[in-house]
């Protein structure tokens, strides 16, 4: 595994490359928690794939490596979705599989609803992403628990998107200096500011775009997830053309606690 940069519209993005040269490309997009990165969320997964995979998985604005920038103008996902599209273009990147976890599953979902310039993907893989509707309440304001960022908080955190397992503390330590580099937590916060006099969000459209997608989309649901409301996949599922629902006895982030059930699952999906 190697860390590289590219830069794009004068931003940097940073990437965690592995894997198999020559191989199909997968490209693997890390949740939205506090301290995540390519590398923090798929480390675990990646040698399970490594031999059948070129392998590359980007830090999304804001997290890792990449800059750390806040757009106050437009959703979150929108600038994530900018990113991808350009990563790809840059890297040669026109025929993959796509696998996004949490916030992560979330963005390559809006991206696929663009009619215009879909995702370059043989197979969307969204564990545990529903595009932004479907979360649980209490999930949203455990994720955002992390005023002041301790270790202590970190670990709480991290409780709400995975089980205990062998290697937890190595990941939360991980975590939380990520979550330490200057600029993360003051990006992540930020989104948090909203002008109390500004003119309402346009509706979303999202749920009723999912009828126009073309690309081959699969929903892994975590049957144990604390965040999200059970049966999301399903409702997803009814609502996107040709697209596939599947289960894992999992939490939040298998890729973090269960990596070789979800690469079985990956494997599964593309089989068919």
């Amino acid at each position: 595994m190697s860390n590289k940069i590219i830069k794009s519209g004068g931003l940097t993005t940073s990437y965690l490359e592995a894997g198999t040269a020559g191989k199909q490309p997968i490209v693997l997009v890390h949740d939205g928690a506090f301290g995540a990165s390519g590398e923090i969320s798929w480390g675990r997964f990646i040698p399970h794939v490594a031999d059948d995979y070129h392998v590359f998985a980007p830090d999304l604005l804001g997290w890792g490596g990449s800059d750390k920038v806040v757009f106050f103008d437009r959703a979150p996902y929108a600038p994530r979705v900018a990113q991808l599209r350009d990563f790809c273009d840059q890297l040669g990147i026109s025929h993959a599989i796509f696998m996004g976890v949490s916030f992560g599953a979330s963005v390559l979902l809006r991206w696929a609803t663009e009619a215009d310039s879909p995702p370059p993907a043989s197979l969307v893989v969204a564990v545990n992403g529903t595009g932004g509707p479907m979360r649980k309440p209490e999930g949203l304001q455990a994720l955002a628990n992390f005023d002041p960022p301790t270790p202590e908080a970190m670990t709480e955190l991290m409780l709400w998107l995975v089980d205990e397992h062998p290697g937890l503390d190595e990941h939360v330590a991980a975590r939380f200096v990520a979550a330490m580099k200057p600029g993360h937590w003051e990006a992540m916060m930020a989104i948090r500011v909203r002008n109390p006099e500004a003119s309402p969000l346009p509706q979303d459209t999202f749920l009723e775009d999912l009828g126009r997608v073309t690309t081959p989309i699969a929903f892994v649901e975590g049957t144990r997830d604390k965040l999200l409301e059970p049966g999301w996949s399903a409702v997803l599922q009814e609502k996107t053309p040709g697209s596939v629902a599947v289960s894992i006895d999992a939490q939040h982030e298998p890729n973090i606690d269960n990596p070789a059930a979800l690469a079985e699952v990956l494997r599964t999906l593309v089989s068919k």
